[in-house]
């Protein structure tokens, strides 16, 4: 570290002292120049108090700073004081509870890891780190979530100029191996018909329909349908969307409005899908819970694969697989799977699209 620079000072005077004596009553004036700033400091008329202030500060300017000195000092902009101005841009985005929830979550993660350093020490060294150690313990999907938003983290970092360079950009994403079964159009029709539960039929007939999410079925509402359509608004990214009630899968023998009709019982209900009798808390009319949903399609495709002599290689298909299926099946016939899923690109559909080798092919 190079000394700092010293201003000459008076003569026979410590360095950076200065006199002047005013002609007109005699007096000796002496003043300190703060080679930092540049400013002058008057010190009074006290030649001795001068003396001893001026030598302090230049003892002061010579002490080389300790490398504890440097450890101990606090960053000028911690990463934790962007973290907080980013869930202010995050929630200006107003997407949905859940998604708001999940990344907010995340965030706390990172803030408790990454949160005391300086952001721009924050280097593609450690977060390559934190993403391959996590993928390492089996995370990795996790692992691609968290560089996911790591990345955007930085990308308004960026914008608002408290970093010159994204530290994510370079890393790589990892490898995820899926392990659960696509859902082929043989697998669901042998689940359909062991679903015994006249709610559960409707509801796996809208979700091919349709395309929907589990959330989304589950909150369907029978005035939600009118004019010939059925209105979502999609949970997840609040799309919305007019599905038309001649939506129809000839595969199947289905259509969007019939379906409806079919979800009218004797219970008086909002929802389309809905307890038909009393099971435990349950009252009939009421909306069916996500987990029993979820849990009831699950025994019923394990019977259906049963019955088809499929053995298991990973996780059975959820009642999310039947979204794959319906762009599957929606595609086979001619219509825009990206438009009935509400995704906003076709690199997303696409990725449901795939069959990941379930289905065979034909080859003439």
């Amino acid at each position: 570290m190079s000394p700092r620079p010293r201003s000459q000072g008076s003569k026979d005077m410590p360095p950076n002292l200065y006199r002047k004596t005013d002609k007109r009553n005699g007096v000796t004036y002496y003043s300190y120049k703060d080679v930092v700033s540049g400013r002058m400091l008057g010190l009074g008329t006290d030649k001795a108090q001068a003396l001893r202030e001026a030598l302090a500060a230049n003892a002061a300017l010579s002490v080389r700073p300790t490398i504890q000195d440097r450890l101990g000092a606090k960053p000028v902009r911690p990463f934790s004081l962007w973290l907080a101005r980013y869930r202010e841009i995050f929630a200006e985005r107003e997407l949905a509870a859940s998604t708001t929830r999940n990344v907010g979550m995340r965030i706390n993660r990172l803030e408790a890891l990454f949160g005391a350093l300086e952001i721009s020490e924050i280097s593609t060294l450690k977060i390559a780190d934190y993403l391959t150690s996590m993928a390492k313990q089996g995370k990795a999907q996790m692992s691609r979530a968290m560089r996911s938003l790591l990345s955007d983290i930085f990308m308004e970092a960026m914008a608002a100029g408290w970093v010159s360079t994204n530290p994510v950009d370079v890393t790589k994403a990892a490898r995820i191996k899926i392990k659960r079964e696509r859902l082929t159009l043989e697998i669901w029709r042998a689940a359909y018909a062991e679903a015994k539960q006249p709610w559960l039929k409707r509801a796996m007939e809208l979700a091919v329909l349709t395309g929907q999410r589990r959330d989304d079925i589950a909150s369907m509402l029978f005035k939600d349908y009118s004019d010939g359509h059925l209105h979502v608004i999609q949970s997840k990214t609040g799309q919305r969307l007019r599905l038309s009630g001649a939506i129809k899968l000839e595969s199947l023998g289905l259509d969007l409005e019939s379906t409806v009709k079919r979800c009218r019982d004797r219970v008086v209900s909002q929802n389309l899908v809905h307890h038909s009798r009393q099971v435990s808390r349950a009252m009939p009319g009421q909306p069916l819970m996500l987990d029993t949903l979820s849990s009831t399609f699950a025994a019923a495709v394990k019977k259906a694969m049963a019955s088809l002599g499929i053995e298991l290689d990973g996780t059975p298909p959820t009642f999310h697989e039947q979204r794959s299926l319906a762009a599957r099946l929606h595609a086979a016939e001619g219509r825009d799977p990206q438009a009935l899923l509400g995704h906003k690109s076709a690199k997303m559909t696409d990725i449901y699209r795939d069959v990941r080798g379930a289905e065979w092919i034909d080859v003439a």
